[in-house]
């Protein structure tokens, strides 16, 4: 396993999120990334990776509530802010462009933290209070389209091309984006995890209606380090659930 030494960080640092880096570890207490082989901690030009001392949110309200920016604006700013999601789609996309079955959607090829600044400014405008990132981007209205040219994507099998998102694709894909916000301590956070839960299954029922059904036991995969290591010696494919329906 290669580990980028000090005088290639700064060059590392000025494409990527150090999170972006899955040879590097998460430390929640300081949500830094060290480097664990060496003494020297990474630090990152691009995200305020912190964590509040305490959360005052303690109450998990009604799913009926998933959609209150009022509410949800509240979680946003209890967990840290809108960098907390940032960082966390980082190590998603991460581990994302790892996996056999999942990578072959993505079209684009301007890396991880790239990928997670887009999808984390749509979660984050659409949790409220730090304006609306994602439309001013220029990205309004245009998921959709994505979601096509992903569908399309040339990486895919001729024979798959053009294929919408199937049950497997979107439980993988929810339990790579769980794990990621698992790892970069949103699970602690139990009212974050709860709406959070809420959100992504309001979304992914929208291309795989199955999908909804699985959201708390895929939410949940990544609590095993089992479920991790047989992932990761079965060379980054889920094949337990490839091809289920």
């Amino acid at each position: 396993m290669n580990i980028i030494k000090d005088e290639q960080i700064k060059e590392t640092n000025k494409k990527e999120c150090p999170f972006a880096n899955l040879t590097y570890e998460i430390d929640l207490k300081e949500m830094k990334i060290n480097n664990t082989k060496e003494s020297n901690t990474v630090g990152c030009p691009f995200h305020n990776h912190s964590i509040p001392n305490t959360f005052k949110l303690q109450t998990v309200f009604s799913p009926d509530v998933t959609f209150d920016e009022e509410y949800s604006s509240q979680i946003l700013k209890d967990i840290g802010g809108g960098d907390r999601i940032r960082e966390f789609c980082t190590r998603f996309y991460a581990h994302a462009f790892l996996d056999l079955h999942i990578k072959p959607f993505f079209f684009m090829d301007d890396g991880a933290t790239s990928h997670a600044k887009r999808l984390a400014d749509w979660v984050i405008e659409k949790m409220g209070g730090e304006g609306k990132p994602w439309s001013d981007s220029g990205r309004y209205g245009i998921r959709q389209e994505t979601h096509a040219r992903a569908w399309y994507s040339q990486k895919r099998e001729p024979k798959k091309r053009g294929q919408r998102f199937k049950l497997d694709d979107s439980r993988i894909w929810m339990r790579l984006h769980f794990w990621a916000a698992r790892q970069c301590g949103l699970s602690e956070h139990k009212v974050f995890w709860e709406w959070y839960q809420n959100f992504i299954e309001e979304f992914i029922g929208v291309y795989e209606s199955q999908a909804v059904y699985y959201v708390s036991q895929d939410a949940s995969w990544s609590a095993s380090e089992k479920n991790i290591k047989t992932y990761i010696d079965n060379g980054y494919k889920m094949s337990d659930v490839i091809g289920k329906k």
